[in-house]
C-alpha cells in the first residue's frame, strides 16, 4: 500500500462509508462519548470536518506555504498549544455548523478528494503548510486516510464494541505511526542509553517496527540486531491502536491482543513511558 492512486481510492471508500455510517445515527447516538477523551461522537465528527486539508494542496500547489490567515508560522510552533487548539477548535466546529456539520463533512471529504486527484505524478512530493513544519502532498494524503479512519474508529468502536479497522487503512497506520507518536513518550533523564523495544506484527510480518525510547522521547527503526528490551507479538490492528493511544497495554494483554516474550512486567513499563499518539 503506498501508490497514490491506491491511496486515493482507499480515501474516497472510507468516507462513503463513515459518512454513510454517521448519517444511520440518532440525536441521542450524537451526543454519546467517543474514544476521545473530553469529544463526544459530535466533537470527533466536527474535528474531522474542521481539517482544511485541501486549502493547503491547493496552495502548496501554488508554491505558497506560508500559514493560512489564523495559522501559526512553523518557527512559532507549540506542540501543547498545537494540541490545545485542535482539541477547542472542535467545540467550535460544532457549534458554526449545528445541523450541517454532516453535510459540510462531505463536502470537505469530496473535496479533498478532488484536489488530491487532480496532483499529478510529479507533484506528490510538493510541500504544503502544516504547523509542526512543511509536508509534502503525498503525506498529505496519508494523515488524510489516517487521521479520517482512526477517528471513525473512535466512533464507532464505542458504539460497535466488534468495530474493526479494515485492513488497507491498518497498513497505511502502520506507515504514520512514526508521526503519530512524535510526543507519546514521557521525558526520563534516568534513560541513560536508548531502550528498544521490539513489535512483531503477525499478520503484517513486513510492518513490524522496533520502538527506540530514549531521555527525550522516541522514534521507530527496522528490526536490527542491537539489544532488546523487550519483544512483543500482536495483530497489526492492535499495534496501531496501541500506537494511537487507543488501547492501553494491560488491556491488550488481558484481552489476549498482545504478548510479551519477557514477561507482563515489560509491557507494563512501555505502557507506563507512554502517553499516546
Amino acid at each position: 500500500m503506498g501508490l497514490p492512486l491506491e491511496l486515493i481510492s482507499l480515501l474516497e471508500s472510507e468516507s462513503d462509508l463513515f459518512t454513510a455510517y454517521l448519517s444511520t445515527l440518532s440525536e441521542e447516538d450524537w451526543l454519546r462519548p467517543s474514544a476521545c477523551d473530553g469529544w463526544n461522537v459530535l466533537h470527533v465528527v466536527a474535528h474531522v470536518t474542521g481539517q482544511d486539508f485541501s486549502l493547503r494542496i491547493r496552495r502548496g500547489l501554488s508554491g505558497d506555504i506560508s500559514p493560512p490567515h489564523g495559522s501559526p508560522a512553523v518557527e512559532d510552533h507549540d506542540e501543547d498549544r498545537f494540541a490545545e487548539v485542535i482539541f477547542e477548535r472542535a467545540f467550535s466546529t460544532a457549534e458554526a455548523f449545528g445541523s450541517n456539520l454532516l453535510t459540510e463533512l462531505s463536502s470537505r471529504l469530496d473535496d479533498s478528494i478532488e484536489v488530491f486527484k487532480s496532483v499529478s505524478g510529479d507533484q506528490w512530493g510538493t510541500l504544503c503548510y502544516w504547523p509542526p513544519g512543511p509536508e509534502t502532498i503525498q503525506t498529505m494524503l496519508e494523515m488524510r486516510i489516517s487521521e479520517l479512519t482512526m477517528h471513525a474508529w473512535d466512533v464507532r468502536s464505542e458504539l460497535e464494541p466488534d468495530y474493526h479497522l479494515s485492513p488497507l487503512s491498518v497498513h497505511v497506520l502502520c506507515d504514520t505511526v512514526p508521526r503519530a507518536i512524535r510526543r507519546s513518550f514521557r521525558p526520563d533523564p534516568e534513560i541513560d542509553s536508548a531502550l528498544r523495544y521490539r513489535f512483531n506484527l503477525i499478520d503484517l510480518s513486513d510492518k513490524s517496527q522496533d520502538v527506540i525510547v530514549t531521555s527525550d522521547g522516541c522514534y521507530l527503526e527496522a528490526n536490527s540486531i542491537e539489544s532488546l528490551r523487550a519483544t512483543f507479538s500482536c495483530k497489526a490492528e492492535s499495534y496501531v491502536l496501541i500506537m494511537y493511544g487507543r488501547l492501553k497495554m494491560k488491556n491488550a494483554l488481558d484481552l489476549g491482543l498482545l504478548k510479551c516474550e519477557d514477561g507482563p512486567e515489560f509491557a507494563m513499563e512501555f505502557g507506563n513511558r507512554f502517553i499516546g499518539g
